[in-house]
């Protein structure tokens, strides 16, 4: 109860808030997040010598890798597509031109992503640190969700988990402590990317009024433009600059797409709950399905 009861009841909250905003998205793929973290705890916590079995390690893996990209997409938003800055325009900063020079100072060449161009700290490898931590700590955080001793269903005895018998004793707390450092350092972009989200648009996070003015000036010439550009009859783009100068127009255009499959708005709260009783009951039916055929009394 102890091991799963924070990821039920944030995984309900989830849930909540997808019902009150109406919107699947992204609180179901939050949902989905604490879905995957208590599979592999649940089957790890009933059968403690699942943890040599490839299949669960295959979803220990999974659901760990997940939980980093929601991270770095979601709760920070630290990533932003290179195609986005070659021509102005950012999903996180904004259409400015701030942005074009950051296209070029990227990870590789063959590496969509690059640093998000709205940044709080001066220093980039501030980013790149916590990156590297929250990484490395996300598998060790998995690992504190199975317990260390366990009673045996067919010796009655208590066993350890683990075959060093002193693992608790000298790495538990270590790695309880380790938790706690990567929730604190995961806080510090989070909160950083809720600063930067909330801020009014006409102030500038980095940079003076006057960069903020021409941003500002820059977004509306942009979204004029990309208003008449709808109005205007499809017509097939050619490769190459013309179609690289297209992509606001393609990146609303699936964005349009994508929340049309989110919203719920046209549901009424009986078809609601109905969906969201089906979450709900994958959850609860893993439990019991775990529980079931577990090892442990």
């Amino acid at each position: 109860a102890c091991t799963l009861s924070p990821l039920w009841w944030r995984f309900l909250q989830n849930l909540r808030q997808c019902y009150d905003a109406k919107q699947r998205w992204p609180f179901l793929g939050n949902a989905t997040k604490y879905l995957a973290a208590a599979s592999v705890a649940i089957f790890g916590v009933f059968d403690p010598s699942v943890k040599s079995n490839p299949l669960w390690v295959s979803c220990f893996f999974g659901a760990t890798l997940y939980q980093i990209w929601w991270d770095v997409f979601m709760d920070w938003g630290l990533l932003e597509r290179k195609n986005e800055q070659d021509f102005g325009y950012s999903r996180y900063g904004g259409y400015g031109s701030h942005n074009r020079s950051s296209s070029s100072s990227s990870w590789f060449g063959w590496w969509p992503y690059t640093l998000r161009s709205k940044r709080l700290y001066r220093r980039k490898w501030v980013y790149f640190l916590i990156f590297a931590l929250n990484f490395c700590l996300r598998f060790v955080g998995m690992i504190t969700l199975i317990p260390p001793v366990y009673l045996s269903r067919t010796t009655g005895l208590i066993v350890n988990t683990y075959n060093d018998p002193d693992f608790q004793l000298f790495a538990g707390s270590l790695i309880a402590c380790l938790e706690i450092f990567r929730r604190t350092v995961w806080a510090l972009l989070r909160l950083e990317w809720e600063v930067i989200k909330t801020a009014p648009k006409a102030k500038a996070i980095r940079g003076n009024d006057k960069h903020a003015m021409e941003a500002e000036k820059e977004d509306d010439e942009v979204g004029d433009a990309l208003k008449r550009e709808e109005m205007k009859p499809m017509s097939i783009s050619s490769s190459g600059q013309n179609g690289r100068r297209s992509w606001p127009l393609v990146a609303a255009t699936k964005a349009r797409s994508l929340r049309s499959l989110s919203d719920m708005s046209n549901l009424n709260d009986i078809q609601i709950l109905s969906e969201l009783c089906v979450w709900a009951t994958v959850f609860s039916g893993i439990a019991i399905i775990a529980a079931a055929h577990r090892e442990v009394l």
